[in-house]
């Protein structure tokens, strides 16, 4: 197999288009500020929770979603419900050596439904909205499952949150016991910023700060967020062009006969019948120069090898992507 250049990597589902230079020349004056420690920097607070129309003491900043992820894991985890196939980083609750319950949520038609109830001897409830790899729970849904566990805290991972209208970002501060986790990762393309941020109340802010260091994120991330804030329409367009790129990528599968699970996210799941057809189909794609997460991969916990997940690259990339696949024998 080739490397570089050549080859096409979507076994991640980072953003491929690269970040444009308004980012960059913005952030000679955040570079020369970087010279201190920085801890919460205010400037991109206010920013969020203007745009929010929220408090500023409800926003919290992270080096990423999955530093939020593990702050609330150490600070409410003790036993964490999340609902399976989901991201990787909610394992890490047995990493830290509590407890944890994985429901699985794929029906038999490959829709993920996540069982909304009450689970009375939750700490914590992580649920992924759009969730990755597959499927969506609805707003009323998401509320329904806040308001029926009082007794623990339920985090809305909204890491993909800008690719659908699913957010329910505005309902936090009527529910003291919710969170939403938010990131420039993949609603900016800026994943190796690592920065991100979560809503709650202030309480439960102060419960959780003391699990991360006192200057926790980059003041040079801060300014590229900061700068990806005041640019909003461009960044829309870019998420625009997936979502366009994901729902052809899904009409050309289905039309091969692929078995595809729904997404809302930049990125589509293949069921095969067997870990063996899935296997031979990853082996083909690998000699075609073309990389992609296999089962769980180090993304996903909750998939088995019959899976295959290939994230949305660039228009270039994905019509090679289709040219390869038109010629996989079935």
């Amino acid at each position: 197999m080739k490397n570089g250049t050549d080859q096409i990597n979507l076994q991640y589902t980072t953003i491929k288009t690269p970040l444009p230079d308004f980012i960059y020349d913005n952030l000679r004056a955040y570079s020369a500020g970087a010279n201190i420690y920085r801890p919460q920097p205010a400037e991109l607070i206010e920013k969020i929770a203007t745009k929010y129309h929220l408090p500023k003491e409800m926003i919290f900043l992270t080096a990423g979603i999955d530093e939020a992820i593990q702050m609330f894991i150490h600070a409410y985890g003790g036993h964490t419900y999340t609902f399976a196939p989901c991201y990787v980083v909610y394992g890490d609750v047995e990493l830290f050596g509590k407890k944890l319950t994985k429901i699985y949520s794929i029906d038999s038609g490959n829709e993920f439904t996540a069982p909304i109830k009450t689970y009375e001897d939750a700490t914590l409830i992580i649920l992924a909205n759009p969730n990755n790899p597959s499927g969506v729970t609805p707003k009323d849904k998401v509320m329904e499952l806040v308001r029926s566990n009082p007794q623990a805290i339920v985090a809305i991972d909204e890491a993909y949150g800008a690719f659908s209208d699913l957010t329910v970002d505005d309902q936090v501060i009527k529910h003291p016991n919710m969170v939403v986790f938010r990131s420039f990762s993949k609603d900016y393309g800026m994943a190796g910023n690592r920065i991100g941020y979560f809503i709650a109340h202030p309480d439960v802010i102060a419960k959780v700060k003391d699990f991360t260091t006192w200057a926790n994120v980059s003041y040079l991330s801060v300014g590229a967020a900061i700068t990806a804030l005041d640019h909003e329409e461009y960044f829309a367009n870019i998420r625009n062009d997936i979502n366009k790129r994901r729902d052809e990528f899904i009409n050309f599968l289905k039309k091969q006969k692929f078995s595809v699970l729904p997404s809302r996210i930049n990125a589509v799941v293949i069921k095969f019948g067997s870990e063996k057809e899935a296997t031979a189909f990853v082996a083909y794609l690998s000699k075609n120069n073309i990389i992609a997460s296999h089962g769980n991969g180090n993304s996903n916990i909750g998939l088995d090898k019959s899976f295959v997940r290939l994230s949305i690259g660039t228009a270039e990339q994905m019509t090679k992507v289709q040219k390869v696949l038109t010629s996989f024998p079935r």
